[in-house]
């Protein structure tokens, strides 16, 4: 794909991207199992219940493979928990990418999180969000987005963000965008419906601007400048690619990300617009109101 693509795009203005900016900044600490800091000079992130943003401390932390999706060492790696202030610090080998797997209960007790992966994440990151989704949440969404839950057996979900990374390295939402889902074959996706118009295969959801939650697509379907995220609901066990694209020209693609799907649980893998296109000076949104979205509140 060639900058080209998007030459007679342009950047919208400042204010209305700052929402977008920094999504994933952030901080965590990790160690042993049981102890609240533990220093670090390599990845330093932070654990965050995804609703909230707000960091969480004592939640199970296992640092995984991110080909494989196996934990990464155990003996050199073993499992810990977020230290205070969600911290974790690691000295992870430079120059990889790794997964988080987080689950279990905060400190307080009052926050119980699903199994939540996140993969794609360098290991030298200063500064990364590490989320977790708590089953409050996770309920919720299901119910926001028309979904109707597989066997958590044999079934978990998608979930990421479309970034544009900018000069001053802060991460700004994608406008008008969509993604598209193939199996390991290469094989299109397409959701599945039960008698009821509730996804129960590939139910591809964008998130709500207001709400920071995903949507029926008769709400969202697409990303906005405001809020970029999108959500993949009811994928067998197994590994998927995810391909973002501009919403009115399919060949302009944006990126991708692998992400396998675990059972009962929620699998998240952020795409990034200037990674796949490096030549691009500018967020590739398309100008026009319809691409921004309105304001969370």
């Amino acid at each position: 794909m060639k900058a080209n693509h998007f030459g007679k795009m342009t950047l919208l203005l400042a204010f209305a991207l700052g929402t977008g900016c920094s999504e994933d900044g952030g901080g965590n600490t990790g160690g042993d199992a049981g102890t609240d800091t533990v220093t670090g000079t390599g990845f330093m992130g932070i654990l965050v219940d995804f609703k909230s943003k707000a960091a969480k401390s004592g939640v199970d932390i296992e640092v995984l493979d991110n080909d494989t999706g196996e934990p990464l060492d155990p003996v050199k790696f073993p499992p810990f928990k977020s230290g205070t202030g969600g911290a974790i610090n690691l000295d992870l080998p430079p120059g990889i990418l790794v997964g988080f797997k987080a689950s279990g209960t905060d400190d307080s007790g009052w926050f119980k999180f699903k199994d939540s992966y996140q993969f794609n994440v360098k290991s030298d990151d200063q500064g990364k969000k590490i989320y977790a989704v708590n089953e409050l949440t996770y309920t919720a969404a299901l119910s926001t987005a028309f979904i109707e839950e597989g066997d958590t057996a044999d079934f978990g979900h998608l979930a990421g963000t479309l970034y544009w990374r900018n000069a001053q390295g802060e991460d700004e939402f994608v406008g008008c965008a969509v993604i598209e889902v193939t199996d390991e074959s290469g094989k299109v996706l397409k959701e599945e419906k039960n008698d009821i118009g509730k996804a129960t295969f590939c139910g591809i959801r964008y998130f709500d601007t207001t709400t920071d939650m995903p949507a029926a697509l008769e709400t969202s379907d697409m990303t906005h400048l405001n809020n970029s995220r999108y959500m993949v609901a009811d994928m067998p066990v197994g590994q998927y690619t995810i391909t973002a694209m501009l919403k009115d020209d399919p060949t302009a693609i944006l990126g991708t990300v692998t992400l396998r799907a675990y059972p009962g649980a929620l699998s998240i893998g952020n795409i990034y617009v200037d990674e796949h296109l490096p030549d691009l000076t500018a967020n590739p949104t398309p100008a026009g109101q319809e691409c921004i979205g309105e304001t969370e509140h």
